[in-house]
């Protein structure tokens, strides 16, 4: 059931295929262990996420700056730097966040928006009128009920029973739709967007998906109109998943990281059973690794006292040490 009409869609065959292609290439990073990344390509992506959701919102500041704040939080240097600082704080705050419950909603925003709005992690008491470009505004947002109607399409979401790429990008919408708060809405609807995708999908933690929006500006504002205007958000839904396809692409571009035995480990441990495995269950995640490496592998890994081994040779059972 639908909340509102806010959250209505025509659903066209461009969508599908957008799905098929979404799906098929999450697939691909799984298979290619590339749900987490790499230490330096997780920074880079982190920055390019904040200085594109800040773009967005009219922040001047270049990437370089945005990479010295992100490395070294310093927000002394005024309004523009503190977005910087606040908009990272709240990208390390999301893992802890149930993208299902409002009051860890108004969290993030209090976390985004702090220092930058009076009554950030608060609600708007007052109405609000909608703009998508010049004036004349589109129309006023009520303040009525905004508790209730947050709770309602935070309700739908969890329930939702369609492919959660396309109820992502209806939550996406929704918020910017209803605009519970009195600044910082659009940084909002990107940020839970991707609270919400994380649950289902790791590399959602730092895929740049706002680059990608940026890159396109001036199309995701009239999607957004046009959808506020016609009552359907079917168009912007199919804009979004076209950033995330584009997002997706650039990942899966890039040559598959040189791990050492230690970032294997990491990997294998964040996803293996708490029963005893095997040497083959290692081999059954890094398949192009040979019987030798993954040999050595466990053997470091017994040796740091990360798994514990019972046995010898082929025979081996290992455990993980707590």
């Amino acid at each position: 059931m639908l909340p509102s009409s806010y959250a209505f869609y025509t659903f066209h065959s461009r969508m599908l295929t957008l799905l098929t292609s979404i799906y098929h290439r999450l697939g691909e990073v799984q298979a290619r262990h590339l749900q987490r990344p790499a230490a330096e390509l997780a920074k880079a992506y982190r920055v390019s996420a904040v200085h594109a959701t800040l773009a967005l919102e009219g922040n001047v500041l270049d990437p370089l700056p945005v990479a010295e704040l992100v490395s070294r939080p310093t927000p002394t240097a005024g309004p523009a730097a503190l977005e910087v600082v606040n908009t990272h704080r709240a990208l390390e705050l999301l893992p802890e966040l149930d993208p299902y419950t409002a009051l860890d909603l108004r969290q993030a925003h209090g976390a985004l928006m702090h220092g930058l709005a009076l009554d950030a992690g608060h609600y708007r008491t007052g109405p609000m009128d909608v703009l998508y470009g010049d004036p004349p505004p589109l129309r006023t947002a009520p303040a009525d009920n905004i508790p209730a109607q947050v709770d309602e399409l935070l309700h739908f979401i969890e329930e939702d029973e369609t492919p959660p790429i396309i109820t992502s990008c209806v939550l996406h919408f929704g918020l910017v739709y209803l605009r519970p708060f009195t600044a910082g809405n659009g940084r909002m609807a990107r940020l839970w967007q991707r609270r919400f995708l994380m649950r289902h999908w790791p590399v959602f933690a730092f895929l740049p998906v706002e680059a990608f929006i940026h890159n396109a500006q001036p199309a995701y504002y009239a999607a957004l109109e046009y959808a506020d205007r016609q009552g359907d958000c079917g168009g912007f839904v199919t804009y979004l998943l076209e950033r995330i396809d584009e997002a997706l692409a650039e990942l899966l571009a890039m040559p598959d990281p040189v791990r050492r035995a230690p970032d294997r480990m990491d990997l294998f441990l964040q996803q293996a059973p708490s029963r005893a495995f095997r040497r083959k269950d290692y081999l059954h995640l890094f398949p192009a690794l040979s019987t030798a490496s993954a040999s050595r592998d466990l053997a470091e890994a017994v040796e740091a006292g990360r798994i514990a081994r019972e046995g010898t040779g082929r025979t081996a059972v290992y455990r993980r040490v707590e």
